[in-house]
């Protein structure tokens, strides 16, 4: 059994660096479009719960290779949690408690919107 988890994880480890890598070349590229970091942090979150709402859908099994890739590689590399924790905290600090909900509560509904959108797609 371990020679059969290694052999998998001995393609899943490249596949999954692989697809973060690509997330995150398209995570830079999302941002040289010009927008504002909060719009390119909504986009990227977004554009990343969907694909991973597909990808969820349509691999099942949660130890598929390509899940993995998909999902803990390209939607991992896409996406960005602690850029909007930095994101909420600056807000905070600046006093903007509102503009920091908003962001909060815009970027979770988004996200979940995105996912449960991409799930259907999928289905």
């Amino acid at each position: 059994m371990a020679r059969l988890y290694g052999a998998v994880m001995d393609r899943v480890v490249p596949a999954v660096l692989a697809g973060g890598a690509t997330g995150a070349a398209g995570r830079w590229a999302i941002g040289e479009f010009g927008w504002s970091s909060a719009t390119t942090l909504l986009a990227v979150n977004t554009i990343g719960c969907f694909v991973l709402g597909i990808v969820i859908a349509a691999l099942p099994e949660r130890e598929h290779p390509i899940r993995l890739a998909l999902g803990v590689g390209v939607c991992g590399g896409l996406t960005t949690f602690s850029e909007l924790a930095v994101d909420l905290a600056r807000r905070l600090d600046a006093g903007d408690v509102g503009e920091a909900a908003a962001m909060g509560v815009l970027s979770l509904g988004l996200g979940l919107v995105a996912f449960l959108g991409g799930r259907a797609v999928s289905a």
